[in-house]
């Protein structure tokens, strides 16, 4: 509807107009049902005793033209409203005759985007086929040439490969006229070299039955030293936590203690109000920020909470790394009348 006003202005004006000339008649009322009163003056028959037959004449015709007007005037206001509805179903028809070209616009412009997406993905998925395709190419022709490559390699080891078998049986030879004698010296050596691996074998299960032995005491003697160590680490943390605990309460004490000693109650405030403020805080205790996050009911109170937090900066705070875990953005219940 919106869109039919702003692009057809006049034509709506011409509307509103209309409907505002049909209601101000409307509300002005013309009767045209009731009947026109009959204004000639009551004539005492009774009293009267000479009747001038020419004034009666002339107050009849001045009647007659009284309601001639009134009867001009009510079909000129009849033709007036009539031209009126027809004018506004003549606008109404030509605002829903325009407003059916502008869906049938939107439509075909819906169209013809919907047929260019079309072809747009039919270019891009040509484009990626033909990449592919250009891929797959640009693989076989590296497979191509992977598969020369091996097989130039394949022919040159063959070729060492020959020339390795011939000096190899050479060599076969010549071991053989030696394997004879290696072989008398081996055994000999063979003997020398089982009792010698004998005794190196009872000497090396003893250094290791030693050396296990050392390891667990070691292992054992680190284990309950790391225990130990836990154990101590376990205590200090839960000391220094039970020593934050205690700091934490001392200084939220602290924090709001100063804050209700800052506070003003509002005028008209009563008692038993209270609310949630969350504040940011700088080194130092000094407010970065402050604001309600759990209201009281209460404007005026949960605002004088607030500036009673304004005016208490800066807050008491620890320093080091207890205000930087816990105070850098604290949270807590205002309650004056606790």
């Amino acid at each position: 509807m919106l869109d039919i006003v702003k692009r057809n202005p006049l034509a709506v004006a011409v509307a509103v107009l209309m409907h505002l000339a049909i209601l101000a008649f409307l509300v002005v009322g013309v009767d045209w049902l009731e009947k026109p009163k009959d204004n000639r003056p009551v004539v005492d028959v009774v009293k009267a005793r000479v009747i001038d037959q020419a004034k009666v004449q002339a107050e009849v015709e001045k009647l007659k033209q009284a309601d001639l007007k009134k009867e001009t005037e009510k079909k000129k206001e009849e033709k007036r409203l009539a031209d009126l509805k027809r004018k506004q179903a003549e606008e109404k028809k030509r605002l829903a005759a325009l407003e059916k070209k502008r869906k049938a616009d939107e439509k075909a412009e819906a169209k013809r985007k919907a047929e260019v997406k079309k072809k747009a993905e039919v270019k891009k998925k040509a484009e990626a086929e033909k990449k592919r395709i250009a891929d797959l190419e640009k693989k076989r022709k590296a497979e191509q040439q992977k598969l020369a490559k091996a097989e130039a390699e394949r022919k040159a080891a063959e070729k060492r490969r020959v020339a390795e078998e011939k000096k190899r049986k050479a060599e076969e030879k010549k071991r053989k006229a030696e394997e004879k004698r290696r072989k008398e010296e081996a055994a000999r050596k063979a003997a020398e070299e089982k009792k010698r691996k004998q005794e190196a074998a009872r000497k090396a299960a003893e250094a290791e039955k030693k050396r296990k032995a050392e390891a667990e005491r070691k292992r054992k003697a680190e284990a309950a030293r790391q225990a130990r160590e836990a154990r101590e680490r376990e205590l200090r943390e839960a000391m220094q936590a039970e020593a934050n605990a205690r700091e934490i309460d001392r200084y939220s004490a602290m924090i709001k203690d100063k804050v209700i000693d800052s506070w003003t109650r509002p005028v008209g405030v009563g008692e038993g109000l209270k609310c949630v403020i969350r504040v940011r805080l700088g080194p130092g205790g000094i407010v970065l920020a402050a604001n309600v996050t759990q209201g009281s009911g209460n404007g005026a109170f949960d605002r004088s909470a607030v500036a009673a937090v304004n005016k208490a900066d800066p807050l008491p705070v620890p320093t080091g790394a207890l205000f930087e875990s816990s105070f850098r953005d604290i949270t807590f219940t205002f309650n004056p009348d606790d």
